[in-house]
C-alpha cells in the first residue's frame, strides 16, 4: 500500500465526513485536494460517483424531512440556467466571473453576520431565481452550490430540513452530471474501478459526519453554512 493510495483515501474520507456532517462540500474539498495527486479530468467523474453514493445515503437517512415539491422552482431554474452557463463560459472570462462571485458571497456573509440580512423566510417563488443562478454557475464554473446554500439559509428552516433539501437538490443535479459523464465517455472503466476501491472511505467518512451532525444545533449549523460560503468566496477570489 503506497503513500499516494493512503493520501487519496484520507482526502476522500475527510471530504465525505464534511458532506456527511453538513450536507455539502464534498466536491470542493475532494477536487481541490485530489487535483494535487491526479488529473482533474479523472477526479471529476470519480468524485461525481462518490457524491451520488453520499446523497443517496443522506436521502435515505433524512427522507422524512424532505418534500421534493419544495424544490421544484430550484430545479426548474437550474435546468434553464445550465445551458446558458455553458454558453457563457465559452464567451466570458471565467477568472473575472469567479472574482465577482467571490466578492458577492463575502458581502452576503458579512451582512448575515451583522444581521443586515436575516434568515426570516422567503417565498418559494424566489427558488426560480436562485435555481437559475445555480444553473448558470454550474454550467459556467461547475460550482452550483452557493446560490442554493443562500436560498436555504434564508428560508430559516431547521437543520434537518435544510440538510434534506440540499441533499435532494444535489442528488438530482448529480444524476444529470453522471449521465453526462457516461454519455461523453469521461467515466472510464478505470474510474469505476477506483470508485469501488475507495468506496469504503466514503462510507466511513459519511457515517461519522452524520453522527456528529446529530449533536449540532440549528443555529450552529446556520453559522457553518455562512463559514463555508466564506471559504468558497476566498477560494474563488484567490484560488
Amino acid at each position: 500500500m503506497d503513500s499516494t493510495f493512503i493520501l487519496i483515501g484520507l482526502i476522500i474520507l475527510f471530504a465525505s465526513f464534511t458532506q456527511g456532517f453538513s450536507g455539502f462540500g464534498f466536491q470542493l474539498v475532494a477536487l481541490s485536494l485530489l487535483s494535487l495527486l491526479m488529473d482533474l479530468k479523472y477526479a471529476i467523474p470519480l468524485c461525481a460517483l462518490f457524491g451520488l453514493v453520499i446523497n443517496i445515503y443522506l436521502i435515505i437517512h433524512y427522507k422524512e424531512h424532505l418534500d421534493f415539491r419544495e424544490l421544484k422552482s430550484l430545479i426548474i431554474g437550474s435546468l434553464i440556467g445550465i445551458p446558458a452557463g455553458v454558453y457563457f463560459l465559452a464567451e466570458a472570462d471565467s477568472g473575472l466571473i469567479k472574482t465577482i462571485l467571490g466578492i458577492v458571497l463575502i458581502l452576503f456573509v458579512l451582512m448575515s453576520f451583522t444581521n443586515i440580512v436575516k434568515a426570516s423566510g422567503i417565498n418559494q417563488s424566489w427558488g426560480y431565481l436562485f435555481g437559475l443562478m445555480s444553473g448558470l454557475l454550474g454550467g459556467a464554473l461547475n460550482t452550483n452550490g452557493p446560490p442554493v446554500l443562500i436560498y436555504f439559509y434564508l428560508q430559516n428552516w431547521d437543520k434537518f430540513k435544510i440538510k434534506a433539501s440540499l441533499t435532494g437538490f444535489f442528488l438530482i443535479s448529480t444524476v444529470f452530471i453522471i449521465t453526462g459523464h457516461a454519455v461523453s465517455g469521461i467515466t472510464t472503466s478505470s474510474v469505476l474501478l477506483d470508485f469501488l476501491t475507495f468506496l469504503p472511505f466514503v462510507l466511513l467518512g459519511q457515517f461519522f459526519g452524520v453522527k456528529l451532525f446529530g449533536k449540532a444545533s440549528s443555529r450552529l449549523y446556520s453559522r457553518i453554512i455562512l463559514f463555508f460560503l466564506l471559504l468558497v468566496s476566498l477560494f474563488m477570489i484567490f484560488g
